[in-house]
This record gives C-alpha cells, sequence and structure tokens, in this order.
C-alpha cells in the first residue's frame, strides 16, 4: 500500500507542540480565554439513534451544491448567541462557515461539511474527516466548559454529575493534545497525550497479525480474547499516527461487529439493534474496571455506493452511534473511547454497489500503541 498524503503527514516527525491550551491547562481554573458554556441535556444531547440532520444523502448521490447552499444560508443566521445552545454547534465550532471548496491551512479543502463534521482533501486527493473528538462525552446532565485561546487551542472540561470531570486540550486543527480524567476525589488518569511523538519509519514495523473476520457474534470469552491480543512493538504512537497510518494500526487486529450493520446513507442505531451490543459492552466495561487507562477505537465503514467525502463522513458518524451506544445502554465510559470513520476503503465484501456487510462497524483496542508521556 502506497502511503497517501494523510498517512506520510502523521508519519513525519511533527514540530514540537506549542498550544497556550497546554501552557494554561495548570492553572484550570484561571481563565485566561474566551469561555463558553453548555448545559447538556436530553433535548440537546446527541443520540444513538438519531441520524444527521441534513440529508447526507445528497453527498451519496454526488449532489453537494445544495448542501454547500443550506450551509452558507445557515452561517449567516449563525451570530446570534443562541447558537451555543445547539449541541451540532458545540461538536464542531464555526463549521458552519466552512463552505464547500474553502482553503484551509496546510494545503487542505473542503469537501463535504454535515455541520458537525467537516471532510477535507488533501493535494494528493487523500481526505480526512475532522470533527470534535469530544461529542461522546457531551451526556446528558454534563455541564461542558470550553476555553478558546488567541492560537486557536482550546481546553473543554466536562463536568459531570457525579463530581468527576474530563479534561480535553486540543490545538487549533481540533487535535486532542491531552486528555485526562480527574475523578470526584481529585485523583487523575491520563488517557491521551499526544504532545509528543516519534518518527514512524512503516519499513521498520513488525509484521502485522493475522485479521480473522468474524461473521457471526463471538460470545463473551472469545471475545475477551480478541480484544486482549496485543501488539507485538517496542514503542509507542500517537492517536494521530493510529489513526492516519493503516500499518500503524495493523498492528492490533480489527474485531469485526457483525451484530451491527447500517441502513444506506443511514448512521442511527435503533434500541433493538443496540441491545445486540451488550456482550461487547461488557467486555470493554470490565477491561476499564480493571484498568481505567484502557483506549478502544471504534471504526466506521461505508459500501462503494456514494462519494468519498460522503462515505468518509458517514462512516465516522456509524462509529460514533455505536460508541454512544455503548454508553446509553451498558454505561462504558465516554471518555475511553475514540471513534474514527473509514469510508469505503477497507470493503469486507468487494464490491461497487450496495452492500450491507460492508457498512459495519469493528473495535480495536489501541491501549498498547498509544503514546503515553
Amino acid at each position: 500500500m502506497t502511503p497517501n498524503e494523510v498517512a506520510k503527514r502523521a508519519a513525519e516527525n511533527p514540530p514540537p507542540v506549542a498550544a497556550t491550551a497546554l501552557a494554561a491547562g495548570a492553572q484550570e481554573q484561571q481563565q485566561q480565554g474566551q469561555v463558553d458554556e453548555v448545559q447538556i441535556t436530553e433535548q440537546n444531547a446527541r443520540r444513538s439513534d438519531q441520524d444527521f440532520e441534513n440529508a447526507i444523502i445528497q453527498g451519496l448521490n454526488g449532489d453537494q451544491q445544495r448542501e454547500e447552499q443550506r450551509r452558507e444560508a445557515r452561517s449567516d443566521d449563525d451570530d446570534d448567541d443562541d447558537n451555543l445552545k445547539d449541541i451540532g454547534k458545540l461538536l464542531l465550532a464555526g463549521a458552519a462557515g466552512f463552505a464547500v471548496g474553502k482553503m484551509l491551512s496546510n494545503d487542505r479543502q473542503v469537501a463535504l461539511n454535515t455541520g458537525d463534521r467537516v471532510v477535507v482533501t488533501l493535494p494528493d486527493g487523500s481526505q480526512q474527516v475532522i470533527k470534535d473528538d469530544n461529542a461522546l462525552l457531551y451526556q446528558p446532565g454534563s455541564n461542558v466548559r470550553t476555553e478558546t485561546f488567541d492560537d486557536g487551542s482550546t481546553r473543554t472540561t466536562v463536568l459531570r454529575e457525579d463530581g468527576s470531570r474530563v479534561v480535553t486540550i486540543r490545538d487549533a486543527n481540533m487535535n486532542i493534545l491531552r486528555r485526562t480524567l480527574v475523578r470526584a476525589d481529585g485523583s487523575e488518569t491520563r488517557l491521551i497525550d499526544d504532545t509528543a511523538a516519534e518518527p514512524v519509519r512503516i519499513s521498520t514495523l513488525p509484521a502485522p497479525p493475522p485479521v480473522e473476520v468474524s461473521r457471526g457474534p463471538l460470545d463473551e470469552a472469545a471475545l475477551r480474547e480478541a480484544l486482549r491480543r496485543e501488539a507485538s512493538v517496542d514503542r509507542r504512537f500517537t492517536l494521530g499516527q493510529i489513526r492516519d497510518i493503516p500499518e500503524v494500526r495493523a498492528l492490533v487486529a480489527p474485531v469485526n461487529v457483525p451484530e451491527i450493520t447500517f441502513e444506506t446513507g443511514s448512521s442511527a442505531i435503533t434500541p433493538d439493534q443496540a441491545q445486540q451490543l451488550a456482550t461487547l459492552g461488557k467486555v470493554i466495561r470490565d477491561s476499564v474496571d480493571q484498568n481505567p487507562a484502557e483506549i478502544y477505537m471504534i471504526e466506521g465503514y461505508t459500501d462503494a455506493v456514494g462519494s468519498d467525502a460522503a462515505n468518509l463522513a458517514l462512516s465516522d458518524r456509524r462509529a460514533e452511534s455505536v460508541a454512544l451506544a455503548l454508553t446509553e445502554y451498558f454505561q462504558v465510559p465516554p471518555e475511553n473511547m475514540v471513534v474514527q470513520g473509514y469510508g469505503e476503503q477497507f470493503l469486507l465484501v468487494p464490491s461497487d454497489g450496495p452492500e450491507r456487510d460492508n457498512r459495519r462497524v469493528a473495535v480495536r483496542r489501541i491501549t498498547d500503541l498509544m503514546e503515553q508521556n
């Protein structure tokens, strides 16, 4: 596989991270940036049974012009303070202003804007999805406080009803730099730390383990064993490297979740479907109870119908729906999960047409791959 521009950039040795939010993180009580607060309720929380508010099917049909017009029209109406009460705006601050065709930093062009996700195209044609990785944390009863600094970096604190809080620091491109769980008693667990990275030389990575695709549900013992297989590598990687470099991600075999497939163009999970995730929910919850630093990546996929950009956004939303369902129905801590869509890149069933088995999700335990500083 020839690395695309997304993978190449993730593999390069990045410059030292310089974000005001990191420097300010040690003094959380001192306000240094612009602060927005939102109370999460049943009405503004995203649920696993919800689909996109806009018609993502437009993108699947290749008709993005109407979507662009809608976005531009909506951006004209976003001047009042009420938009902070809309969780869709909180999920991706300023998304409504990202018109299709707009050039962003680092030679990226907006290919699609769904309101909670922006798909950008790099010079070689490869694409990347930008979204709010905190979306899973926005559970009813939580208070979300986001402090935005002059350099565009942010520090978001999600305060929960039990007194615990999750603090996430991101750079101006919404990449997670650090995430920490702070319990009500003040004890802390560092979950993600992407503040330092070593370059990745793909040619030196060990051979990936074989992938065993399960066509039917695994029992609890088999699922636990499949997820607990450790990577045979003597170094750690950042979350960005794991997400964007297939050869790094492959060091831990994915576990297919055949219990969940989706309707064409949909990312919603019905309550009946969600109940099929009971075994997965129990296995992940048990592992987090034993080790609060566990991190699982929920991956979303599509079939080959539709545009690349629409499929990438849709697959990412599908992964988010599954993660939300694991929290809603089985109390899996949302801070221990990240989601990532891969569109139609890795078809389970080779086909250019509609194929339900390709509209799927998989899960990977990436704890052993994560960079912890």
